[in-house]
């Protein structure tokens, strides 16, 4: 997986809103590569998480970086950690 096409994923339109909680169900994932990581930090109403180049330096597939855009995760305004509102 490279940073462009993690990026190029993490801004394409296939999320949708979860009967589950997208919050949960993206952090497991985010652990599956991160395991000593998690919510990283958190503003009003979104928390943030790992950045892109650990993820990715984690191994992350092209198949859960879908599921998490799938889940409503995306990119924080710099670009550079996965963020999603709660």
């Amino acid at each position: 997986m490279t940073e462009e096409r993690f990026i190029e994923i993490m801004e394409s339109d296939i999320a949708a809103i979860p009967e589950e909680c997208n919050v949960f169900l993206g952090l497991k994932i985010i652990t599956k590569y991160c395991p000593k990581d998690g919510i990283e930090g958190a503003a009003h109403d979104e928390i943030f998480s790992v950045t892109i180049k650990k993820i990715i330096e984690a191994g992350i597939t092209e198949e859960d970086t879908i599921e998490l855009r799938k889940l409503n995760w995306m990119l924080d305004e710099t670009c550079t950690a996965l963020a999603c509102f709660v």
